[in-house]
């Protein structure tokens, strides 16, 4: 099935998700922009996550679930991965959170939103 999206669907979307990181921004203290960068090899993690996770179990999850983005948080890098039925994240520590952790952290969890909603709004290809 294609879906196509007219022009003016697009500008609505656009404004929506610039209302949406407005909100976040001036009520939660939450701004992602340009603070996203996506993970598609073991080479792009960060050397603070060697002790917590292997390149073999990154690989492995990158292979079987995809891109992985990385992000910080209270001073904490975070990788996250979208696992279809839960999100998945792990610290520079190498703790998972599997649980809603993160987006009930963010107060994300209680306005309906996923961080997947987080990383359509704010990611940006480079």
């Amino acid at each position: 099935m294609k879906i196509i999206i007219t022009e003016s669907q697009y500008t609505t979307l656009i404004e929506s998700h610039n209302k949406v990181k407005s909100f976040l921004k001036n009520t939660l203290g939450i701004d992602f922009a340009g603070r996203i960068k996506q993970i598609t090899s073991s080479h792009d993690v960060p050397m603070e996550f060697d002790e917590g996770i292997s390149s073999r179990t990154i690989n492995t999850w990158l292979n079987y679930f995809g891109p992985m983005y990385l992000f910080e948080l209270d001073g904490m890098k975070y990788l996250y991965q979208d696992r279809r039925d839960f999100e998945m994240f792990i610290d520079n520590d190498g703790v998972d959170y599997t649980d809603n952790e993160i987006p009930e952290k963010l107060g994300i969890a209680e306005m309906g939103f996923k961080f997947s909603d987080i990383i359509d709004m704010y990611f940006e290809e480079e």
